[in-house]
């Protein structure tokens, strides 16, 4: 027969925080998805890659939004990819 399980959390698992906003510090944040632009820089200045349907956190008490760890995944692989693709299909100058 199985011990029932402790509805008490041990005391040596570890906490989960809660994610907090990056400009005012509260924890009351929603997800959203939002087009994010990418600003380019070197050869390709002047020129922004859209990055669009990245999932974000939006603060409910200031309306920042900030990227989270799979959104930030998505904006890597997208800017990675519009940069390859800029320098292959621009004219050299």
């Amino acid at each position: 027969m199985r011990k029932p399980r402790s509805k008490v959390k041990r005391a040596d698992t570890p906490t989960t925080r809660a994610p907090q906003c990056a400009q005012c510090g509260g924890t009351v944040l929603k997800r959203a998805l939002a087009t994010y632009p990418v600003p380019l820089s070197g050869k390709l200045a002047g020129r922004r890659i859209d990055v669009y349907r990245v999932e974000m956190n939006e603060c409910r008490d200031c309306g920042a939004r900030t990227p989270t760890p799979e959104g930030k995944a998505k904006i890597d692989r997208c800017t990675k990819t519009g940069i390859e693709f800029f320098l292959k299909h621009l004219p050299k100058t």
